[in-house]
């Protein structure tokens, strides 16, 4: 039997196999038992791919001392690290995982080969929601693979398998420790499972418990600290936020000025001001999981044989971030206010034009600290319940159905938020009859105002706080059905060059999901949100689909082996998209023994999700600019004419009337009319295993994915461009039809434009993944002669181009090789990892080398203090000792030389760096036992 095929039926894998070889030599009496390879609904008696795929095994979870799925997946080249624990701002809690980049909903996630349970109506998984210690392999295929599994699968598929079919008992223990001495985790997991009526049956039930303790920023010294960027290509120290906490104002006719703790006013002065929010962040976020689940099966008889899984999960996370800033609000100073100084009051006086006793100014930040933090708690509660039914029909003829129903459900609370109404009605003060301070507004003394002092650091008393303050909550809901039935054949007929195989089948999906934020964060008085409406909705596709896999050659000169597969897939969606069709086509050629050709094309399609289609609508305010209020409207033919075709008059058009300030009303939100993302992927590769060199395999695989109709939102600017132009095009339009998202009211200006998601995107990609293994018997062991395992895995990123209105080609960014404020995290051109593993009897020891190219920063139009970010190696060490068949030990240090992450400034995603690249949490400590009874 082959190593490959070994790995995929023990389900142990001593290292990442980037590519699987389409077909490895037989050894002599190898058992010719059929398996099923993910990617494929066929059943073959050797693994056989012409699209690559990576399988992480067993063996990697336990020399990384993993107690979270996404801390192994993130290091596959072909994953672009996404949502992890290190994700406080932005994060909710979750995991996911992102392959090539395409985003998290580009990437189908599977659990043995079925879909599993999403987290909100996003339709995305949280991966940290399959048991790490139940994990068999996890089988990564990338490319489109929507002819085989359905829509969501444009990037490619991640499968996780787990055990099943266990007998005996199994407990296991896993706790790791920063060297700072903080952010320990642990879990403890057990499973137990036996056979019934002479093996035809089992059951298999386990228990998972999890726990992530949490870090703030600023208990590391390269985090405590907000640094920022001038951006002239000088770095800037410290940049904390201009809304401090003894509030930050601009009164006219003394400019910025900042309030101190005796209720005096003094010159604003910039950085030395600011308050350094930083420390008041997770720098890892906290986390505690409960899993509890259970697989069945019994065998009636070679026709009829019944499965069933169950899993019901319990995850509660929370993140924290620095106190509320309340900014850019007008408030009124009320001059004889016993919260300030004489000396504030007597220049205030001098400033009330009207003497009414108050003074018009803009708080431009109040950092309300009295408040303590703004911390979101997420309570999820997943479930998820399948049964199903598979045999034999008759001949080679077997088939496979089954129904399974899944339900998360999410409860998120925020407290520490500031009420925008509440806020107003405290600060604007007035005397009473009695000459006591209260709060101007009767109607809100009535409801129980209080005044608040805003007039210096810590200076609001509890009663003012406790009434500004109010604590929100959101509820999601995600419920997911599916129906299937499958036949297939892996004998139909032989052409002289092995068995062909065929699959056909039905499979009915069902998708509902709901958003229903309180009171407080639908109206938008919430300080920091803005207003949105509930989302809500649903839908269902029915579909047919089969696939094909035929040897053509076997044997021959130049045609070792030449195989054919092909795949289709038809969808029929009850929402805008309608009918849809997915497909494939590959070909695998072996010339010789030693090397083997690959290729494959695949139409893969991604229908919109519940929340892209339904997501209530918000109104927001961007800066934008109206171009036919400018002079040049009046010059320029092309510009005049789009004007005026839009019902502007010759008055109206350059006037300088059109547009009062510099934002423009927005409405955001979903989109019923979207239809689905359409992908056109190619891979071409080659497999060497040479017989000069028994146990080495090579493995290249180029690959190529272009999305066309790529849902996202263009942006308000992008609309006005669309249908007026810019002056990069002389103001000739890109895209007149998008004049419809631009409405203008009675008054001819731009006003409530349509930033709603709609297909207009287009996104490519290409790039190369390469493999190399290689293992040697040494004459050294502990009780035996001793093994060397070698794998070099990486991903070469050719380009990355993303456009979100591809009628405007000027929009389109280059992300290759590149970090910062338009792509984000970073996407080095080189990504890879080296394993060495020693092992000798019951003993192994292996050392990682992990590494991240260099990367640049992104936008050339200023020139920051960091504009290259150099590559990034982290070495992990582990040991592992099987004391006797029951009890075994590992035992490691990941980050073994206490790298640090690269720091940059207001180019970050967040703690000064890109934590979900980059570790920053230092040289950890792990170790882990496993019972086995």
């Amino acid at each position: 039997m082959s190593a490959f095929r070994a790995v995929l039926k023990a389900g142990v894998a001593t290292a990442i196999v980037a590519s699987a070889a389409p077909a490895f030599a037989q050894d002599q009496g190898a058992s010719m038992d059929t398996i099923v390879v993910t990617g494929s609904r066929i059943a073959r008696p050797e693994l056989k791919a012409s699209s690559p795929v990576a399988v992480v095994g067993a063996e990697e979870f336990k020399f990384s001392g993993a107690t979270h799925v996404e801390e192994v997946l993130n290091e596959l080249p072909q994953v672009v690290p996404s949502l992890t624990g290190a994700s406080n701002n932005p994060g909710d809690g979750v995991a996911t995982v992102d392959l090539r980049g395409l985003g998290e909903e580009r990437t189908l996630v599977l659990v043995n080969g079925r879909r599993y349970v999403a987290y909100d109506e996003q339709q995305i998984v949280d991966i940290n929601t399959v048991p790490a210690a139940l994990i068999e392999r996890v089988d990564v295929v990338t490319g489109g693979r929507s002819a085989i599994y359905g829509s969501d699968a444009i990037a490619g598929v991640v499968n996780f398998v787990l055990k099943k079919d266990f007998e005996g008992a199994q407990i296991s223990g896993n706790y790791r420790l920063n060297e700072a001495g903080d952010g320990d985790t642990y879990t403890v997991d057990g499973v137990i499972g036996s056979n019934f009526a002479d093996g035809k049956g089992n059951v298999t039930a386990y228990m998972s418990y999890s726990k992530r303790k949490a870090i703030m920023a600023g208990a590391r010294s390269y985090t405590r600290t907000a640094l920022g960027d001038s951006a002239d290509g000088t770095q800037v120290e410290f940049a904390g936020s201009p809304a401090i906490q003894g509030s930050r104002v601009n009164i006219p006719g003394l400019g910025w000025q900042k309030f101190d703790a005796d209720g005096n006013l003094s010159p604003y002065a910039g950085n030395s001001d600011s308050y350094n929010f930083a420390p008041d962040n997770y720098l890892q976020t906290p986390n505690e999981r409960w899993f509890v689940g259970a697989f069945a099966n019994y065998e009636i008889n070679d026709h009829f044989k019944v499965f069933s899984e169950f899993q019901y999960i319990n995850s509660r996370s929370k993140t924290w971030l620095a106190p509320t800033p309340v900014s850019n609000e007008n408030i009124n100073i009320h001059i004889a206010s016993p919260f300030l100084s004489d000396a504030t009051r007597a220049t205030l006086t001098g400033l009330d034009t009207d003497g009414d006793g108050y003074v018009r100014a803009n708080l431009s930040g109040r950092r309300m600290s009295e408040s303590g933090g703004r911390i979101q708690e997420d309570d999820r509660n997943a479930f998820r319940a399948l049964i199903g039914l598979e045999g034999e029909i008759a001949g080679n003829w077997s088939y496979e159905t089954y129904y399974s129903y899944a339900r998360n459900r999410n409860v998120q609370t925020q407290e520490g938020n500031i009420s925008r109404t509440k806020f107003h009605e405290a600060v604007e003060t007035a005397f009473d009859a009695s000459g006591n301070l209260v709060c101007r507004s009767e109607s809100a003394r009535a409801n129980g105002c209080v005044p608040l002092n805003i007039y210096g650091p810590g200076v609001a008393s509890a009663d003012g706080i406790n009434y500004v303050t109010i604590g929100s909550s959101n509820l999601n809901k995600i419920e997911s059905q599916v129906a299937s039935f499958v036949v297939s054949n892996g004998e139909l007929f032989d052409l002289g060059a092995g068995p062909a195989g065929i699959a056909l089948g039905a499979e009915w999906r069902s998708e509902k999901g709901s958003y229903r934020p309180d009171t407080f964060l639908s109206s938008g008085d919430v300080i920091g949100f803005n207003a949105g409406s509930p989302t809500s909705g649903s839908y269902n596709v029915k579909e047919l689909f089969g696939e094909v896999v035929v040897p053509l050659l076997a044997d021959l000169p130049f045609a070792q082996n030449v195989e054919f597969n092909g795949a289709l897939r038809y969808s029929d969606y009850s929402n805008a998209v309608g009918s849809t069709w997915a497909y494939s086509a590959g070909l695998m050629w072996a010339p010789v023994e030693d090397i083997t050709f690959r290729g494959q094309y695949q139409r893969a399609v991604r229908a919109p999700t519940v929340y892209q289609l339904f997501q209530g609508n918000a109104v927001g305010y961007p800066a934008a600019t109206d171009p036919c209020n400018l002079d040049v409207a009046k010059t320029n033919p092309t510009l005049n004419a789009t004007c005026a075709g839009q019902g502007l008059t010759p008055a109206q058009i350059g006037s300088g009337d059109l547009q009062a300030g510099t934002q423009i009303r927005t409405i955001s939100g979903g989109n019923p009319d979207l239809t689905e993302e359409k992908a056109d992927t190619y891979t071409i590769g080659a497999v060497i295993q040479p017989t000069f060199l028994p146990r080495f395999t090579l493995t290249v695989d180029y690959y190529n994915i272009s999305i066309d109709d790529y849902i996202s939102t263009p942006g308000t600017v992008s609309i006005i461009a669309a249908c007026y132009g810019n002056s990069d095009s002389n103001y000739t339009p890109f895209d007149s039809s998008l004049c419809a998202l631009a409405p203008r009211d009675s008054a001819g200006q731009l006003n409530d434009v349509m930033n709603t998601r709609a297909n207009l995107g287009e996104l490519k990609t290409s790039g190369v993944d390469f493999e190399a293994r290689y293992f040697v018997n040494v004459p050294f062991g502990v009780e035996s002669e001793g093994r060397l395992d070698f794998r070099l895995t990486g991903t070469r990123l050719i380009n990355w181009q993303l456009n979100t209105m591809a009628s405007i080609p000027d929009l389109m960014i280059d992300c290759d090789g590149t970090f910062g404020l338009n792509c984000g995290d970073p996407m080095p051109k080189w990504r890879g990892s080296f394993r060495t593993t020693y092992s000798t009897g019951p003993f192994s020891a292996s050392l990682a080398w992990k590494y991240v190219g260099k990367v640049n920063d992104d936008d050339d139009t200023y020139d920051f203090a960091v504009e290259k970010v150099k590559s990034y190696s982290l070495f992990d060490l582990a040991f592992s000792y099987d004391v006797n068949e029951t009890l075994s030990f590992t035992t490691g240090v990941n980050n073994l030389f206490d790298k640090k992450p690269p720091l940059m400034g207001d180019n970050n995603q967040q703690s000064n760096t890109y934590p979900s690249t980059y570790d920053v949490f230092g040289r950890q400590y792990f170790f882990s036992a496993t019972a086995r009874f």
